[in-house]
């Protein structure tokens, strides 16, 4: 994650990380992201619940971008896009640019 941190500021966008799930949510509560990208598998608090509560509890339509290991396991899923892990900084900043610009 250091490394997508560190190519996304590179590339001129405004980064702001946290921790795990539920620092994510603390900070999604009191903050306006143009995307939030998330591992859906953490421990505590998975991405799948932080997406659930920006999109149910908090009523939030900010794009969200899962990132997995598996991502032909999220077919179906509520994620605006998944990104395979591993992935090239290229085809992440390609698929962020799809739902932001700097």
């Amino acid at each position: 994650m250091k490394l997508l941190e560190r190519m996304l500021s590179r590339n001129g966008y405004i980064v702001d990380t946290a921790a795990n799930g539920e620092k994510g949510i603390k900070k999604i509560e009191s903050n306006e992201y143009s995307l939030v990208l998330t591992d859906i598998k953490m421990p505590g608090i998975s991405g799948e619940q932080v997406l659930y509560y920006l999109r149910n509890k908090i009523k939030k339509s900010t794009p969200v971008i899962g990132m997995s290991g598996t991502p032909w396991l999220l077919d179906q899923s509520d994620y605006d896009a998944v990104l395979p892990k591993p992935c090239s900084m290229k085809e992440a900043l390609d698929l962020i640019r799809q739902f932001i610009e700097k």
